[in-house]
This record gives structure tokens, sequence and C-alpha cells, in this order.
């Protein structure tokens, strides 16, 4: 019997993020990078679905003359 659920969360690593937005309100994308130990763009692909899903809302803000992007989740 195949239960359903939300092709967002067929990856773990979305699945941490997740888990790591319901104890946090934002992470940074820096943060993130470090903690799952994956990179740039394999990160960014996971965010990006992610949002496109609408789990999470990414907020970009520019610091010190760098971005930095901030997550909040909903």
């Amino acid at each position: 019997m195949k239960g359903n659920y939300d092709k967002a969360f067929e990856n773990v690593i979305r699945l941490q993020i997740m888990s790591i937005l319901m104890v946090n309100e934002q992470y940074d994308f820096n943060s993130f990078k470090e903690i799952l130990e994956v990179t740039d763009g394999n990160l960014a692909s996971h965010l990006r679905n992610l949002e496109n899903a609408e789990y999470i809302s990414v907020k970009k803000n520019l610091c010190r003359a760098k971005a930095s992007d901030k997550l909040l989740s909903y």
C-alpha cells in the first residue's frame, strides 16, 4: 500500500531544511550550507523547490555589500 506524500519532501535534504525551520523562525543560507554539508548549487536547488511549493519564503538582504539570504517558514 502506497501512502500519499508531497513530492516536495521526497529528498532528505528538503526534510532536513524543514526540520531546521520548525525550530528556527529564520535561518541563513551559509548556516544551512554548513550544517547540511551541501554545495551552494545543491542547496539553492532544494530551497527553490520548497519556495516554489510555498513551504518557505526567501528574503534576500544586502549586508555589508554582500548578499545574505534569510529564510522564513510558513
